[in-house]
């Protein structure tokens, strides 16, 4: 449970940094809403609120849930997508 923690918490991190270096792209191609900006955010908050669990309120497998989240609703849409047809 420990290495899915820490495979998770560093596949967010490299999002966040991938998001935070992106985060021109969508505007340059002429995007009103800037989705980098929710995504940095939610990123931030999920990786502070996943060790805070962890560590200080000693809560492990609430900690995997919120850690896991990111990954598991980019699977879900990437399904979502491929199965329709259509972007959201």
């Amino acid at each position: 449970m420990s290495f899915l923690f820490w495979l998770c918490w560093i596949i967010n991190l490299l999002l966040l940094v991938m998001a935070i270096f992106g985060k021109g792209f969508r505007s340059d191609f002429g995007a009103g809403v800037d989705l980098n900006v929710l995504l940095t955010i939610v990123l931030i908050v999920v990786l502070a609120g996943s060790l805070i669990l962890r560590f200080s309120l000693k809560q492990k497998w609430v900690s995997l849930v919120v850690v896991s989240l990111p990954v598991c609703m980019m699977l879900v849409w990437y399904l979502f997508e491929k199965i329709s047809g259509k972007s959201l």
